[in-house]
């Protein structure tokens, strides 16, 4: 995976202000996505929707971030390049929210399937992620 600078540097990611109100709000609409896909029983016909839903509200979480820094995303890659900055992500946590982003984009663009296994999967990433975010989001408030 690419630096994110890189992305900075290529324009797939742009340095502005610092947007706090921004950063909450994506942190609240992460907030009632998740709250969504926890509603919705996971099934085989579920999983898809369920895997969209939880990869967005990780999504969200991670641009709140960058809005607390002042970057505005247009990569999903970059957004996920970015957790290589904080310790609090392991490389492989790193790994499978990239292999998240492939999988669902393989889902959204090419019609292929995701499991159920695939949709349990990517809530236990969430349940790992969301609290290491939120503790980076607190920090970077500050």
């Amino acid at each position: 995976m690419k630096e994110f600078q890189e992305f900075v540097a290529n324009g797939d990611v742009r340095k502005g202000l610092r947007d706090i109100a921004l950063a909450r709000s994506l942190k609240e609409f992460s907030e009632k996505r998740i709250k969504y896909a926890q509603l919705m029983p996971l099934t085989e016909q579920s999983a898809f929707l369920t895997y969209e839903t939880v990869y967005d509200a990780l999504r969200e979480l991670i641009d709140s971030l960058l809005a607390l820094e002042g970057y505005k995303s247009y990569s999903h890659v970059a957004s996920i390049a970015y957790l290589q900055k904080f310790p609090d992500i392991s490389p492989a946590e790193i790994a499978k929210l990239d292999n998240a982003r492939e999988k669902r984009n393989l889902a959204k663009y090419y019609a292929k399937p995701i499991t159920l296994a695939e949709a349990k999967d990517i809530r236990a990433l969430h349940s790992t992620l969301k609290p290491k975010l939120l503790l980076i989001f607190q920090r970077l408030l500050c």
